[in-house]
This record gives structure tokens, sequence and C-alpha cells, in this order.
């Protein structure tokens, strides 16, 4: 009879191929949802009467929220459980995208913005919880990565899709159009995520960790230093991210006098890319270069400056298309490194709360990048908004300088606030 019960639970490889299918797609609905906004911003702005500093501002409304909803969300999903946490934070989002679509002003667009942040924010650490419950140690990098690989192309197809709908139904349809999307992907997380591993297969392990833990032991992991470094690593590599894909839109429609439907076509080409960079990254970091993340995040920051300053200085729209398809080709080779490293190290009960952190950084990147960007558009031009994006290469490179290099450095870190027990299986696997 338990050779029975064995026989018809699903395999760790195909749960984990079916976690990563399913949690692949919710991130593109993610995505696609939350850039609507980036390609309709002109036209919102000229409804309202807003220069691109108050756009600018928009969009930092929903940072904001959604950056400070990092933690709460990891924490949520570390003692209540990633599913029930995901199906939340996505039913919520999904109507606050539709109320996008309602809004009548600068004021009622910034409160809708921030509550969709609220939700929208909830969400990430619990898909990263979910992943690390559905997948074996040796699976988790390469599962991580082809999973974060859907923000890059969530970046390049939401432009896609965005433009003909705004077109379409103008910039409010939009919104509901794309909240019928993000319905759909709520029935998607509900019924076709699968049992964490625990419940899905057989295990004989007597000492196997839960992979829930109470809430005052959850908030240790908030004490390390150590964890809040690689924070700041990610904070700069995504002013860099999120300053592209807030005003590249805006910058060829009003600067180089691109359709809407052009713009979004070559708005989306530089985050392919960065997709396909992202996952050769993580695979060339987890067979070659483990142990050492500084020598690739540093190299390939300076490099992604100067290919940054290659693009402002474009003459015409291809050029500078050209040159930020280089810049994300490149600077995404050092994804892995920065967001995934810790994730990898993390026990799996605390992955919850440690990937609220380490994206908290990158996400209160994105309430300061698109609007100091707004404001130096604005006030000079569109050239020095975009080389305020050096600044984040420098942030990221004093990160990836101060983080520990080694996982036994790493594992020392985490000592001084979790049980030593606690931290040992995550660090053995990265150094079998």
């Amino acid at each position: 009879m338990d050779a029975d019960k064995s026989y018809r639970r699903p395999s760790a490889r195909r749960v984990a191929t079916t976690t990563v299918a399913v949690l692949f797609i919710t991130w593109l609905i993610d995505y696609i949802d939350r850039l609507v906004i980036t390609l309709a911003l002109p036209d919102i702005g000229e409804e309202f009467h807003l220069g691109t500093t108050l756009q600018g501002l928009i969009l930092t409304a929903f940072f904001i929220t959604y950056a400070l909803m990092q933690i709460p969300g990891g924490i949520l999903a570390d003692t209540k459980g990633a599913r029930r946490t995901m199906v939340m934070a996505a039913g919520g989002w999904t109507i606050f995208t539709a109320a996008s679509g309602l809004a009548r002003g600068l004021a009622s667009m910034m409160v809708v913005r921030a509550v969709f942040g609220v939700f929208q924010g909830m969400y990430p650490a619990a898909s990263i919880k979910a992943l690390s419950e559905r997948t074996t140690p040796e699976q988790r990098l390469t599962a991580n990565g082809v999973m974060s690989a859907s923000n890059p192309l969530g970046s390049a197809i939401a432009p896609v899709v965005a433009a003909p709908l705004i077109v379409a139904f103008g910039w409010r349809g939009a919104f509901w159009a794309v909240a019928v999307l993000g319905l759909l992907m709520v029935i998607v997380l509900w019924k076709g995520l699968p049992r964490p591993l625990a419940a899905s297969e057989q295990q004989e392990q007597a000492q196997a960790a839960p992979t829930q833990v109470p809430l005052r032991q959850a908030l240790q992991l908030l004490k390390s230093s150590m964890m809040w470094r690689f924070t700041l690593m990610f904070c700069g590599f995504n002013i860099i991210g999120w300053g592209l894909v807030s005003w590249v839109p805006s910058y060829l429609r009003e600067s180089k006098h691109v359709s809407l439907t052009g713009a979004g076509l070559l708005a989306g080409v530089p985050w392919v890319a960065a997709a396909i960079s992202m996952m050769a990254g993580g695979y060339v970091f987890d067979r070659f270069l483990r142990g050492n993340h500084r020598r690739v995040v540093v190299p390939v920051m300076v490099a992604t400056a100067g290919l940054l300053a290659l693009m402002v200085r474009a003459e015409t729209a291809t050029e500078f298309i050209v040159w930020e398809t280089c810049g994300t080709l490149v600077m995404y080779l050092a994804y892995m490194q920065i967001f995934g490293l810790p994730l990898r190290m993390l026990p799996v009960e605390y992955a919850g709360v440690g990937g609220g952190m380490v994206n908290f950084g990158g996400q209160l990147a994105g309430a300061v990048s698109p609007f100091v960007m707004g404001f130096l558009a604005e006030r000079f031009s569109y050239g020095v908004a975009f080389s305020f994006l050096g600044v984040g290469a420098v942030l990221a490179i004093v990160g990836a300088l101060v983080t520990p290099q080694t996982p036994e450095a790493f594992r020392a870190g985490l000592g001084r606030h979790l049980k030593t027990q606690d931290v040992a299986p995550a660090v053995l696997v990265e150094t079998a």
C-alpha cells in the first residue's frame, strides 16, 4: 500500500518543473500588470496635466509600498504559508490594476498605485519561499534562475502587450484588460501549484526542518548586517533596471517621436537580452565561479556603466536601443550572483524573510530611480536623467566589495543570529 502511494506521488523533478512553470507564468502577468503604466504615462500626464516629475511620482507611489512590503511578505510566507500569501497578493493587485483605470487625477492615481504596491509587494518573497519548498537544494539555483528570467522577459512583453491595448481601448481600458489576465493568474496559482515536496514525496528524513517558523525566529534574520549588504548591492543593480524600464518608453515617444506601438516594440528588445543573460550568468557562476561573486559583479557593473554612457550619447532611437541592449545583456550576467546567491545558501525556512530583505533593496531603487529621473528629465534633459543610472553601478560595486565571498564567511555571518544547525545544511550544499 505504501508503495502504491509512493508510485502515485509526483517525482521531485516533476514538482520542480510544474512549480517553475506556474511561477514563471504568474511573474509574467505580474510584470504586465505592473508595467502597463510605463507606456501609458504620457497619455496619463496629458489628461491630468502632469510633467515628468509628477509622472515619476506616480511610479514612486507604487514602489514605496512595494518596497516596504517585501519583508512583511516574507514573514507572512514563512509563518502563514507561501501559497496562501501568493493567492491573497495576486487577488488584491488584480483588483487594484482594474482600479487604476478609474483614477480621476494625480491624488487618486497615487492612492490606487500605492495600494496596488502593497499587494504586489507581498508576492516576491512568497514566490521564493514556494520555490524553495518545491525544489531540492541541487535544483534550487537553476530553478530560481529560470523563474527570475520571467522578470526581464516580463519587462520585454509588457510594452508589447500594453501598446495595442492602449491604442484599442485607451489607457483606462488597457488597465481593465490586463486585470482579466490577473484573474486567470489567481486561478492558475490556486489550482496549478503543486504541494511542497514534503507533502508530495515519501521522505524518511526524521530531522527534516519545517518550512514554516515562528514569527520571532523569522525576525532574527533581520539582525544580520551581512544580509543588508546584499540588500545594498541589489539596490544599486535595480536603480539601473527600474530606471530603464520606467523611462525608456516615454523617452522614445517624446524625444525620438517613435509611435506608441513602435515604442512598445523597441522598449522590449533589451529585456529579451536580459532574460537570456540572466540564465546564462546563473549557469556560468554555478559551474565555474562559485565562492567569489566579486569577480563577476565588479567587472560587469563597470562594463555596464560604460555601455550606458554610450547609450546616453546615442543620436537615434535605434542606436539608443542597441546600446541599452548591450548594457542589459552584460548587466544581467551578475543577477544571480547578487540576488540568487544568498537565497541558495539560506535554509528553506528562512527563504521568505531572506528573499524579502534582498528584494527590499531592489524595490527601494524603484522608489528612488523613477522619481529622480523624472525630475532630472523635466529640469534638465533625458540625457542627464539616464546618466543618473551610473549611481546604481557604483552602489552595486560597493555592495560586492563588502559582502562575504565564500559560503564559510556567509555561514559565520548568519551564525551570530541564527542557530548554527539552521545554517549548516544550506552551506554544505553550496560547498558540495
